[in-house]
C-alpha cells in the first residue's frame, strides 16, 4: 500500500495562494497610504517652515531697557513698503526694456520680416510704442507715490491709485522667476 504522507490536497493550495495574493494586496495598499501620508506630512513641514521664516521676518525683538523714541527711529516694517516698491519699479522697468529690445522678433503670422530685412511689418514698432507707454505710465505713478500732493482732496487714495497701477502694470509679468506674490493687485 502506498500513502501519500505530507502532500497538500489542491483546495488547500488554491486558498493558501489566495490568501497570500489578499495579504500582498494589503501590504501594498498600506504602504501607499503610508507614502501618501508621508508626502502630506514634508507638504504641512515645508507650509510650517514657510510659516516660521515669514513670522521671524516680521518679528522685531523687544528691547525693554532700551529707551525708544519712535518720533526718529526707522523701524524694519517701515521701510519694508518703500523697499517693495523698488524692487517692484526695478522689475518693472526691466521687462519693459526687454520687451523693447525683444520686439524684431515678434511678427504677424506669413510676415517675411524675420527673413527679409527691408519688410515693414508694424507688430515690432507697436510693441516698442506699447513698452514706451507703458514706461511713462510707470513713471507718472512712481512721480505721485514719490512726490504726493499732500493738499489734494484725494491725497491718499491717489498714492494708493498709483501704487495699484504699478502692480496692474506688473501683471503681464507674473510668470517671470522674479516675480513677487506680494506685489499682486
Amino acid at each position: 500500500m502506498h500513502q501519500t504522507i505530507g502532500r497538500p490536497t489542491t483546495g488547500n493550495t488554491f486558498e493558501k495562494c489566495e490568501q497570500l495574493c489578499r495579504s500582498a494586496q494589503q501590504a501594498a495598499d498600506r504602504a501607499l497610504r503610508m507614502r501618501s501620508e508621508a508626502a502630506a506630512a514634508r507638504l504641512r513641514t515645508l507650509q510650517m517652515r514657510r510659516d516660521i521664516r515669514r513670522m521671524m521676518s516680521r518679528h522685531r525683538p523687544d528691547d525693554t531697557d532700551v529707551q525708544r523714541f519712535p518720533a526718529t527711529e526707522t523701524s524694519r516694517t517701515a521701510t519694508a513698503p518703500t523697499a517693495q516698491l523698488t524692487l517692484l519699479t526695478a522689475f518693472l522697468h526691466a521687462r519693459l526694456a526687454e520687451d523693447a529690445s525683444t520686439a524684431d522678433l515678434f511678427h504677424e503670422p506669413g510676415c517675411p520680416g524675420a527673413e527679409a530685412s527691408g519688410c515693414r511689418c508694424p507688430v515690432p514698432e507697436r510693441i516698442r510704442h506699447d513698452a514706451l507707454a507703458r514706461r511713462g505710465l510707470a513713471r507718472d505713478c512712481e512721480e505721485a507715490i514719490d512726490d504726493p500732493d499732500h493738499d489734494a482732496r484725494d491725497w491718499p487714495h491717489s498714492e494708493m491709485r498709483a501704487l495699484l497701477r504699478l502692480k496692474v502694470l506688473a501683471l503681464p509679468y507674473e510668470l517671470h522667476r522674479q516675480w513677487r506674490e506680494e506685489w499682486r493687485p
